[in-house]
């Protein structure tokens, strides 16, 4: 267990500073519609972004490692730790980070520890058909569907939220699907693993869960949807621990510590929501740069080039 602590930590690492590189890059392309495939061939242009799927990769490849090592229960809370990382590399690409966001991200991080720390740890048991991972799989749905409503219904900071909780949702879905694939290679090697339907729904959930997180990342500044696809991970992964895997939650006192700890998580959720001004993009999505629209809370609007124009002509020419 020691061990799959350490990766997971390490993984979090990976997957903060992946966040932030990414996020850098979607405010550098126009913005799309919500889910538009097109934004990930946008963004595969920027290097930093780049940079970030290769710290992703690392990520995914350490806690999926992490997740087969011990129980689900207990990786999955280990990754807001990337909460803690991510905020602070904002600075390192110009996007100043507010107390009210590192005490945010403490009050967030404080609430999963408690959740962790209550949380029992039993042994996992292994699904032994798709029947048993159908309960898991509604309450994924449902999560997301919920998540992908609010999204769509409203803007700016609630969108990023939304994308970002069914983001959480989905990776959540993928790392609990990814935990199974231990076993199968170990009854039938990789051609089993190769056409299990566990392979390819999580690679699914994967390129979903990226198009996802992209979006929320050019609805809002990165505080924000970053806070809701960490406390909705591990709240959805705890839960298909248990369902699935037969991983027990606490109870009696410790329920209650259980719930103090759900309400520090969403008390700074709530912060980093409500504290960030929005980042503007880089262009929009008729392609204009940021500087020939009108910016919130200014007074003036920025004179277009063909205002502009217009006054020069109109001006009087002085003789000589």
């Amino acid at each position: 267990m020691t061990v799959a602590i350490v990766l997971a930590l390490v993984a979090a690492v990976c997957f903060g500073t992946a966040s932030v590189l990414q996020h850098h890059g979607a405010n550098q392309v126009r913005r799309r519609f919500p889910l538009n495939p097109g934004l990930l061939l946008d963004v595969a242009h920027q290097r930093l972004w780049l940079l970030g799927i290769v710290a992703e990769v690392a990520g995914v490849t350490l806690h999926g490692v992490a997740v087969n090592l011990g129980a689900l229960s207990v990786v999955q809370p280990l990754l807001t730790v990337g909460l803690v990382v991510a905020l602070p590399l904002q600075s390192v690409l110009g996007h100043p980070v507010s107390r009210r966001a590192l005490l945010a991200a403490l009050l967030t991080i404080s609430g999963l520890a408690v959740f962790l720390a209550v949380q029992p740890t039993v042994d996992s048991r292994d699904p032994q058909s798709i029947t048993d991972w159908l309960p898991g799989l509604l309450l994924v749905a449902i999560v997301a569907v919920a998540a992908l409503s609010v999204a769509f219904a409203r803007r700016d900071r609630a969108r990023s939220l939304g994308f970002g909780a069914a983001a959480g949702t989905v990776f959540a879905l993928s790392a609990a699907l990814v935990k199974t694939w231990g076993e199968i290679l170990a009854d039938g090697g990789l051609p089993a693993l190769a056409t299990s339907w566990e392979l390819w729904t999580a690679l699914a959930c994967g390129l979903l869960g990226a198009l996802l997180s992209q979006a929320a990342f050019q609805a809002g500044p990165l505080g924000g949807p970053l806070a809701a696809m960490m406390v909705i991970d591990p709240v959805i992964g705890v839960s298909l621990g248990a369902i699935v895997f037969g991983e027990s939650f606490a109870a009696g006192p410790m329920a209650v510590a259980q719930a103090a700890g759900l309400t520090l998580t969403l008390a700074g959720v709530w912060l980093l929501a409500t504290g960030e001004q929005r980042s503007v993009p880089a262009t929009d999505a008729s392609g204009q740069s940021p500087h020939n629209r009108e910016l919130p809370g200014s007074r003036v609007s920025p004179k277009s080039s063909v205002q502009q124009n217009l006054e020069r002509a109109s001006q009087p020419k002085l003789p000589g």
